[in-house]
């Protein structure tokens, strides 16, 4: 088998997004003076830390530097146990892929040491999956498609033979524009503006996005047996 399964982090693989929200509010609120709240934030999930953060400053007429980043990230990792819950069967259900044969990444717009927080509050560390790609590894964050096609060149899968899992409507875009087929998880954003982004398919739990992989195992683009005969790094430079 050589087909992937890339997975969005915050929102797909924990359940992160609204405790997010909240830290980065409290931090802006007490720190710098300005008053956002929490869902000022949502407009921007999966777009990665300086835009999600950047775009809230200006709302409200602030400045934007890397400071404040630092400082949510800080507070982030200090309380994320306190905010952060696995979605349930995520951690089955990747380890249950790997032992089918799938190729699976992590593919988040976030930076490294937030990803690696997450990871750890599922129970899953690096080695357990076949790329681990973050904001901290490309210039372009999502809605560009370079998370997802990086994802695909480390595990070594045409973007045809990969499938995205995205919460966020960036993501969706992003994994479209990959040329990648895309499955919306609705913890974030409803399932019409899911699919209104482009997404394939929906489903709202881990067991129903199960069930699918599995029916779509019959549905991937056929190019397996080609593989060998195909340069990825030409598919994928098509793409980028």
């Amino acid at each position: 088998m050589n087909q992937a399964v890339l997975f969005d982090c915050d929102g797909v693989l924990v359940d992160s997004e609204d405790g997010l929200s909240k830290i980065a509010a409290y931090v802006l609120n007490n720190f710098y003076n300005l008053p956002a709240i929490p869902d000022d934030f949502i407009p921007f999930i999966g777009t990665g830390e300086d835009i999600y953060i950047g775009e809230v400053v200006r709302k409200h007429s602030g400045l934007y530097i890397q400071e404040m980043k630092s400082k949510i990230y800080n507070e982030y990792i200090h309380s994320a146990k306190k905010y952060v819950d696995p979605i349930k069967g995520a951690r089955d259900l990747i380890v249950n892929l790997r032992n089918l044969g799938y190729k699976v990444a992590v593919a988040s717009s976030a930076d490294l040491p937030k990803v690696e927080v997450n990871l750890q509050i599922l129970g899953l560390d690096h080695c357990d999956f076949d790329a681990v790609i973050t904001g901290s590894d490309v210039e372009k964050k999502k809605p560009a498609p370079d998370i997802y096609l990086a994802a695909s060149k480390r595990c070594n899968v045409l973007p045809a033979n990969c499938i995205v899992i995205e919460d966020a409507t960036s993501g969706v875009l992003s994994g479209k524009k990959a040329g990648m087929a895309v499955v919306g998880f609705t913890s974030s954003v409803s399932e019409a503006l899911l699919k209104s982004s482009g997404a394939d398919y929906t489903v709202s739990t881990m067991d129903e996005l199960g069930i699918l992989l599995t029916e779509l195992n019959l549905k991937f683009s056929t190019v397996n047996s080609n593989i060998e005969a195909v340069h990825i790094d030409e598919v994928i430079n098509e793409l980028s």
